[in-house]
């Protein structure tokens, strides 16, 4: 309920919206081609200016909430492969033994049992986590980590270990820590071309892989996530926004974000001032090969995966078994002539005709 007054107070303040009139006349056209009332038409801007002109290709809320139970269903039919995505540590173990390339994991944590080197640590004190990851630190010769919930996501609890504030840090740390699960990783070093677009955070492609039923390695989508405001994570929920891809890994124009968050359809990294549009991304093909190759050796439905630019080449950061496809809508111009959509929407209306 919070969520939605955020969505209309954002909608009601903005200051590129069409005509009252021709928003209603949009969303009653809507309405009718779609038989459901187009929330899709406010939550994804279609009632701005300079939105899409073909609003109708794009997804409806029902079109996609039908579409995502018949991928979940499916991705569930491998849940071997599922328990292995939705636990980061488990899944760095698994891409590890598979040669894939992501950050290495230094260390980790099950509660306040800690491990290190092939060594537990039991943690109960402030003090003694403090000298746990002075040890890690030390011993890896590195200045930092990124810590991350073995089960969380779209960012939460994700945090930026210092070894400069180290002692500043944990106090207010060890709570969250020695209270959940996370692992401990190195800090990517992120490709130059990249930094200069916002630096504070790890800024990811989405790359979403779909394999068909003649067992056919297929790209759904690509959009690339940027942090903002000294965020350094780069999700959507956590306030960050995302950028839609042309075929040959260029930006488009105008970045996106949530409408829960305010609205923004901005040319620019408004931290930054750098312009999105045109921007080549450095090693495009060789992160849409990454994918393609990684999905083979995680064979669910469909997946997302999140990679990094690095200087020498894209990483893997994770992989989401169950990714929201509309953000990479954009990237196509709605989905509605793209053939491997097509082709998901086939699998989503044999689903529910077998289960009516």
């Amino acid at each position: 309920m919070k969520a939605n007054f955020k969505r209309l107070h954002h909608f009601l303040a903005d200051s590129h919206k069409k005509p009252f009139p021709k928003i209603i006349k949009e969303t009653l056209q809507l309405w009718m081609e779609k038989k459901e009332f187009p929330y899709h038409y406010f939550g994804r801007h279609f009632y701005r200016t300079d939105a899409p002109t073909n609003f109708k290709d794009y997804l409806s809320i029902q079109q996609y909430n039908r579409l995502m139970a018949s991928i979940v269903y499916r991705n569930e039919l491998h849940s071997t492969i599922n328990a292995i995505l939705n636990d980061k540590f488990i899944f760095h173990l698994y891409a590890s033994e598979q040669k894939l390339r992501l950050p290495n994991v230094f260390s980790y944590n099950f509660r306040n049992t800690f491990f290190f080197n092939n060594t537990s640590y039991k943690v109960t004190t402030e003090t003694e986590l403090i000298h746990f990851f002075k040890l890690v630190l030390k011993t890896t010769s590195k200045s930092g980590l990124f810590l991350k919930i073995n089960e969380g996501c779209g960012g939460y609890g994700a945090i930026l270990l210092d070894e400069a504030t180290l002692s500043n840090q944990t106090p207010k740390l060890f709570k969250a820590l020695t209270n959940n699960s996370y692992i401990h990783q190195e800090l990517v070093i992120q490709h130059e071309a990249i930094n200069k677009i916002y630096s504070k955070s790890i800024n990811t492609l989405r790359i979403e892989t779909f394999i068909n039923q003649k067992d056919e390695v297929h790209i759904v989508g690509t959009f690339m996530r940027f942090g903002s405001g000294n965020s350094f994570v780069d999700n959507v929920s956590q306030g960050g926004f995302y950028v839609p891809i042309t075929e040959n890994g260029t930006l488009f124009k105008k970045a996106i974000t949530s409408l829960v968050k305010g609205i923004g359809h901005n040319e620019k990294h408004p931290d930054t001032g750098f312009v999105f549009d045109g921007f080549k991304i450095p090693f495009y093909k060789e992160a849409i090969e990454l994918a393609k190759t990684s999905a083979r050796l995680v064979p669910c439905y469909l997946q997302g995966w999140d990679i990094a630019i690095t200087v020498d080449g894209p990483m893997i950061i994770e992989c989401n078994y169950s990714p929201s496809i509309i953000y990479s809508e954009y990237s196509y111009h709605g989905y509605k002539n793209n053939p491997v959509f097509i082709e998901l929407m086939k699998d989503a209306k044999a689903y529910h005709s077998k289960k009516e």
